[in-house]
């Protein structure tokens, strides 16, 4: 594989080695750890809430049966069903007072001992109620208006399953005003003939206790009881906040199974639930949790491990960071140096430390170095020499050729004029000659360069008349500098002969100088005939050229390059009809390079 050949550092191999030995079993003993606690902790929890399902639903149970059979022996009591029919078939008042009172004596014998429930209702067929209050107070109203009675699904419902009791919860009971949340309802038809009983629906509310001391029990749990009907509907809920989503995602998982326990995430929020199916009937108890509160304790105790894991493993890695540095730090100092000496740059100063076989190593390369400079300095001499020996050779280029023409301009002057002119130019002349064969030095500032460039174009305007003019434009800071003799007039001289030639209007001839950080660009401009891109190609290899030192652009640029490297030069844009650029850079030299060499 691609991976395993790739040449790896050695700290990444040090690292990696340390991370899969040490950090990853950490980590995975850690998590596993709490994997297997928190597995054995909800097996408890679910256990534990398992018992307590099972207790509550006993009681539930025992306490639901009760309400049955005292309310279906109320509606199978022939006696208090015939009392209630001749209660509501009553013209005569003292009919009414009779029955009605026969009537609450037999409903009070039998719910003497349920002080739970609040009221019983008694729905006629063909309209009319008789309301009976239970026989302890409760601070409820639930007089309700037995058409609307009539109109709610309990109602439909409990016709549909004639003889039998059934219990209603909160949702169902829509008609009952009251805050308390543990109101029920039970209703059912009566199974008599109608020539014998006028009673259509039997309706009670009841204030379950033993729901409520459910309620009580559990209210120091982290959790909350939903209690539900066959149906799914909710008959009791003890949570303090309600949150529809939570019920009804609950009730859709709780729905198909008898007994069990899931997760699930409600609103981004996990939830713990355990639900158990009562034996005697097919409710369902349900306990839910938050699972973060539940599994708290195990966060808690993964947190310490971690913590342990985190102190341990930091102080390992602390111990290797110095062992790995002890080795590695040496030899990334060596490749350092080696890729500094690589780049070009022998200025290595590489500390010699770490084991015997990298001290070695760095003392040989120390020394090898060493040797590099004394065969760079060997070859830098011999470079000199031979540099020396070509710059002298192309200064000492004298054009007869030019002098010939020049000295008959003179005589020329002199047969003409028998003026002062004559007088400058041959003065003019014989400084310039005398700068040309000069042998103190290679070099002189840009002031003296200027100077002989202002004797030549007085020769040039003498020679050609006033057919151009040449404008300055240098920095004061750059007239102090030291650049090579003779390296502008060739350049000034091509734009005299070759780009004016021929030209009618006037030459303009822009000689600027500036420093641009350690370089001096000199940029001379005219606005001569200018070239096409071959001639200037040729214009910088062609050697022989008549001028006044025999010096043409190609020996310029050579000798720039040949004293200060390839990145100086020139660089020439020349347009036809618009005229030429010549760009000279050269290194900025503040001193005299002649009086500092090694």
């Amino acid at each position: 594989m691609r991976i395993f050949k790739k040449r790896w550092p050695i700290t990444s191999i040090l690292y990696g080695m340390f991370f899969f030995v040490i950090v990853m079993p950490i980590v995975l003993v850690a998590s596993l750890s709490l994997r297997a606690y928190t597995d054995i902790l909800l097996a408890n929890i679910t256990s534990r809430t398992m018992q307590t399902l099972e207790q509550v639903s006993y009681s539930i149970d025992q306490e639901k049966s009760r309400y049955i059979r005292t309310i279906a022996a109320i509606a199978t009591d022939n006696n208090l069903i015939s009392l209630a029919t001749s209660y509501h078939r009553s013209t005569e008042s003292k009919d009414l007072f009779y029955n009605s009172f026969q009537l609450e004596n037999q409903l009070k014998n039998y719910l003497h001992d349920m002080p739970d429930v609040v009221s019983a209702m008694f729905v006629y067929r063909n309209g009319g109620a008789y309301f009976f209050e239970g026989t302890h107070f409760h601070n409820i109203d639930t007089r309700i208006n037995e058409d609307l009675l009539k109109r709610t699904p309990l109602y439909q419902k409990a016709l549909q399953n004639q003889g039998r009791v059934l219990l209603f919860g909160s949702e169902e009971n829509a008609l009952i005003e009251s805050n308390d949340k543990f109101i029920l309802s039970a209703a059912i038809a009566p199974q008599y003939e109608r020539s014998f009983s006028d009673v259509e629906m039997i309706y009670f509310v009841i204030q379950a206790k033993s729901f409520e001391n459910l309620a009580e029990s559990t209210s120091n749990q982290i959790g909350s009881f939903i209690i539900l009907d066959g149906n799914g509907s909710i008959m009791l809920d003890t949570s303090k906040d309600k949150n529809k989503n939570i019920e009804k995602q609950t009730i859709q998982q709780v729905r198909d199974k008898k007994n069990g326990n899931f997760k699930t995430n409600v609103n981004g929020e996990e939830m713990f639930v355990t639900f158990l199916t009562m034996d005697r009937t097919d409710w369902k108890i349900v306990y839910m949790t938050e699972y973060d509160q539940m599994t708290a304790e195990v966060r808690q105790i993964y947190r310490f491990i971690m913590n342990v894991s985190a102190a341990g493993l930091a102080l390992f890695l602390i111990v290797s960071f110095f062992l790995v540095r002890s080795i590695v730090g040496p030899i990334k100092s060596l490749i350092y140096q080696m890729n500094k000496m690589k780049s070009g740059s022998l200025n290595v100063d590489l500390e010699l430390s770490g084991p015997l076989e990298v001290y070695s190593l760095g003392k040989t390369f120390q020394s090898m170095i060493v040797r590099i400079k004394e065969l760079i300095i060997e070859k830098q001499e011999q470079e000199k020499l031979k540099n020396r020996a070509e710059i002298d050779a192309l200064q000492s280029q004298i054009n007869p050729h030019f002098l010939v023409n020049t000295l008959n301009a003179i005589k020329i002057m002199a047969m003409l004029s028998k003026a002062t002119n004559l007088v400058e130019m041959t003065d003019s002349l014989i400084k310039l000659l005398s700068s040309t064969f000069h042998r103190g030095g290679s070099y002189l500032q840009v002031f003296d360069e200027m100077q002989s460039l202002e004797k030549y174009i007085h020769i040039m305007k003498v020679r050609y008349g006033d057919r151009f003019k040449v404008e300055y434009a240098f920095e004061e800071n750059i007239m102090n500098a030291y650049i090579l003799k003779l390296l502008l007039q060739p350049i000034l001289e091509n734009a005299i002969i070759h780009g004016f030639y021929a030209k009618e209007s006037m030459g303009i001839i822009k000689i600027k100088g500036e420093k641009q950080e350690d370089q001096l660009i000199i940029t001379i401009t005219d606005n001569g005939k200018g070239m096409e891109q071959r001639t200037m190609e040729a214009l910088l290899q062609e050697n022989k050229v008549e001028s006044l030192c025999g010096i043409g652009i190609a020996n310029v640029n050579d000798r720039i390059r040949l004293n200060y490297g390839e990145a100086y030069g020139l660089e020439i844009h020349s347009e036809p009809g618009i005229g030429t650029e010549v760009i000279v850079t050269l290194p900025f030299l503040p001193i005299n390079p002649d009086k500092h060499t090694i």
